[in-house]
């Protein structure tokens, strides 16, 4: 009874505006593939989302951005999480293990489709499942062998019965979603397990700060509390879920088997209409990474808690030092006339030193560069005339007309993606006009990300005639933003 009092995703079910929140944060945060949104993103997004709820009809999140931000960030609500981060000059928000559990329930009850089990094929992942169980845990050779044996002989009967009839047996199209399904449930799970482990370090580090502060037992105490307690997150199921995936991203081998595993995914026509658990997966490890480079991060910033802890011993360290070279250097000048005839020794005390094995950044492989062999250079006439020809017929951007294109659209439509804007208004530049419609995303501060990427098709700039440029762009999409969207376009498209 007191977690359905207390928790803030109960709570957030509870909510007079719970559908359209859940709503705003899955497509913020889980759908758009982002871990941290900053505030004026955020703001920006939940203005147009509030504007689309009013052209519905709906009367819900009437007041300001700003204080529905401030609000789920703050008090017994923590469906987001504030923080600044070092690389950014105004506040961040991510979502917290409650609204992740709470997204999580939501999209398992509608996504009907991604979640289609067989239960012949259930039944046999499950049956696999406890024989593995029973055989990995163990330890009796006989027990061991016996299996592999068993093992081996499967493997050289399907290789003979391959070889004689021709023939490969292959999953149902039933098996087959249903696999995918549990992997791409798995990874979510695997996602949400980062965060507890994120929040637990958090936890560490907030209790290790209160405790100084506090002056609640002396710095051992508090250095053996932190260590322990860190140790014991990682014999939790979160920290070893952490630990193994460390361990696989680390290996630039396991890395790349597991990307040319996700390409081939593609070729399995019965994953077709899976477009939602194929997005996730072909955004499977560069989101794995960021998630655990924010634990990383998390355990680095324990680690300087932890030096400051200690930066008052280490201050009276260094004054107890400088006392004894002043009480050798008196000595040594007393004894000058009369210098020991027995040896001298010095007994030196070090400092402790912190270093935790998460606090170190992820290795990455060097760069592979081909080998080229050179040639000496020969001047052609011919290719550096058209060299001359290609940049004399280069044209300069009208930034202001297409920035006009876009705002008029804006006025029309509260979203316009990249696709859409070249389809109205073809690019008359190539494929330079189109960096340019780019560039005033990012510069306007719409919504740009380079993880996802687009294809858009132009008219070839006048090089074959009748044949269009295909590009693969980053995904664009110019939001309505009503503090700067003038009520009139000055100037007009010739």
């Amino acid at each position: 009874m007191a977690y359905f009092e207390s928790s803030p995703a109960i709570r957030l079910f509870r909510s007079t505006h719970a559908p359209f929140v859940l709503c705003f944060l899955n497509e913020q945060f889980k759908q758009a593939g982002s871990i941290t949104r900053t505030q004026s993103e955020l703001v920006v997004a939940l203005t147009a989302f509030q504007q689309s709820l009013r052209e519905a009809g709906h009367e819900a999140l009437i007041d300001r951005p700003e204080s529905y931000l401030t609000n789920w960030a703050t008090g017994e609500t923590r469906w987001l999480n504030r923080f600044v981060a070092a690389d950014q000059s105004e506040a961040c928000y991510e979502l917290t293990t409650h609204s992740e559990a709470a997204i999580k329930f939501v999209s398992d009850a509608m996504d009907r489709d991604l979640r289609f089990v067989g239960t012949e094929s259930r039944l046999k992942r499950i049956i696999e499942t406890l024989n593995d169980l029973v055989i990995g845990s163990s330890a009796d050779p006989d027990t061991r062998l016996k299996h592999l044996h068993a093992e081996k002989q499967r493997i050289e009967d399907e290789i003979a019965a391959i070889h004689r009839d021709g023939v490969v047996p292959v999953y149902s199209p039933t098996a087959i979603r249903e696999r995918f399904a549990v992997a791409v449930s798995d990874l979510t799970e695997l996602q949400s397990d980062f965060r507890a482990v994120e929040e637990a370090f958090k936890a560490i580090t907030r209790d290790v700060q209160r405790k100084q502060s506090e002056s609640l037992g002396t710095r051992g105490d508090i250095l053996g509390y932190a260590l322990d307690a860190e140790d014991s997150l990682k014999q939790e199921d979160q920290g070893v879920s952490f630990d193994e995936f460390v361990r696989l991203i680390l290996s630039p081998q396991r890395r790349d088997e597991l990307q040319r595993t996700i390409e081939q995914l593609d070729d399995i026509h019965e994953l077709a209409s899976q477009l939602e658990g194929l997005r996730r997966v072909h955004g499977m490890i560069p989101s794995l990474v960021a998630e655990a480079q924010k634990v990383l991060r998390t355990t680095q910033r324990l680690s300087v808690t932890l030096r400051r802890l200690l930066d008052t011993r280490a201050s009276a360290g260094r004054l107890r030092l400088a006392n004894l070279l002043a009480e050798v250097r008196s000595l040594a000048v007393k004894l000058s006339e009369h210098p020991p005839t027995e040896s001298v020794a010095l007994e030196l005390e070090e400092n402790l030193a912190i270093a935790a094995v998460l606090e170190r950044p992820f290795w990455s492989p060097p760069q592979r560069f081909e080998s080229q062999q050179l040639h000496g250079d020969r001047a052609n006439k011919q290719e550096r005339l058209q060299a001359f020809q290609q940049l004399a017929a280069l044209r300069r951007l009208d930034w202001r007309t297409m920035r006009n294109r876009v705002t008029r659209l804006l006025h029309e439509e509260d979203v316009v993606a990249l696709p859409d804007l070249l389809r109205k208004h073809p690019p008359q530049s190539g494929a330079v006009e189109v960096l340019g419609y780019i560039q005033i995303a990012h510069d306007e501060g719409h919504e740009v990300d380079a993880t996802i990427t687009e294809v858009v098709t132009i008219p070839r700039d006048g090089t074959v005639a009748g044949c269009d440029l295909a590009l693969d762009v980053p995904r664009v999409r110019f939001r309505k933003r009503f503090d700067k969207i003038s009520d009139s376009i000055t100037d007009r498209d010739p």
